[in-house]
């Protein structure tokens, strides 16, 4: 029993020689510090807070992203623009056509419309009673600062109770024509335009049965100036000096435009003039 005690002794020392008895390596058991045998590997570079952006990521085909970048936008995908769009209202641009005095189509202001007009004209000559008259203008823009326009007129009326050149209650026909180039430029931007105009133009009238008649052709020079109070509506002042002188040397027009459509307007107006005074409607399709 002595013996069989002796060498359990024995081979316990031995044992805790060989594994329980040994000190752990030098760092073992601290957090960071890896096990004897275990690879070890560089801790990983973690940045500050806050973390920089992440550089943008830009394939073949797509732009260069602004130096702004949303760090949690989505992988952007193949194509013509980068997925990073640019920060503020960069790049805006006016709608085409858009212009002053109307926020849903074309200016009123305008120097590309197409207009027809009843225009009644009452002779200052007691010898001849008003003319229904019809016609119409096409007004052409050539630059931001030059036009040109083209005119032309029809109408017919009575002769007055007393004699006309010799004839009693002759009838007349009465026609114009004019053509002519003019140039505009804004005094109060988007409110008030000046507009300088000049042409030809030329007058008949036809009396029947009678030597009232004349034929006049004559240079005209008209400056004017067209206002717009508000979006829908337009007024305008202008007059016509010319060289005629059988004919009005001289007219003082009024007119007022409303928009009732975005390209459409309605307008009235009156015309004083030497020999004769007149009161109009127009229907006004601009582009």
């Amino acid at each position: 029993m002595k013996r069989s005690f002796f060498s359990a002794l024995i081979l316990g020392a031995a044992f805790c020689q060989s594994g329980f008895g040994q000190a752990p390596p030098a760092g073992y058991g601290v957090m960071g510090v890896p096990p004897p045998g275990y690879p070890a590997t560089p801790p990983p570079n973690v940045p500050a807070y806050p973390n920089p952006l992440p550089p943008a990521s830009v394939t073949p085909g797509v732009t260069a992203p602004p130096g702004y970048a949303d760090p949690y936008a989505s992988a952007p995908m193949p194509g013509a623009v980068s997925s990073y769009a640019p920060q503020g209202a960069g790049g805006y641009a006016a709608p085409a056509g858009a212009g002053y005095g109307n926020s849903t189509g074309t200016s009123l202001v305008n120097f590309r419309n197409l207009e027809v007009f009843y225009r009644y004209v009452d002779p200052k000559d007691k010898n001849l009673d008003g003319a229904h008259t019809i016609g119409g203008a096409l007004t052409l823009e050539v630059s931001s600062l030059l036009y040109l326009k083209v005119g032309a007129s029809w109408g017919s009326g009575p002769g007055g109770s007393g004699n006309v050149g010799g004839a009693r209650n002759a009838d007349y026909d009465f026609a114009s024509i004019s053509a002519g180039a003019g140039f505009h430029t804004a005094l109060i931007p988007n409110r008030l335009t000046f507009v300088g105009e000049a042409g030809l133009t030329y007058t008949s009238l036809r009396a029947t049965d009678s030597s009232l008649s004349f034929s006049d052709g004559s240079i005209y020079v008209r400056p004017a100036l067209r206002f717009t109070p508000v979006d829908y509506l337009e007024l305008q002042a202008g007059v016509t000096v010319s060289s005629a002188d059988k004919y009005d040397s001289k007219v003082l027009d009024f007119s007022a435009y409303f928009r009732v459509l975005p390209r459409f307007d309605i307008g009235v107006g009156a015309d004083f003039g030497d020999a004769t005074r007149a009161f109009r409607t127009a229907l006004r399709l601009r582009w």
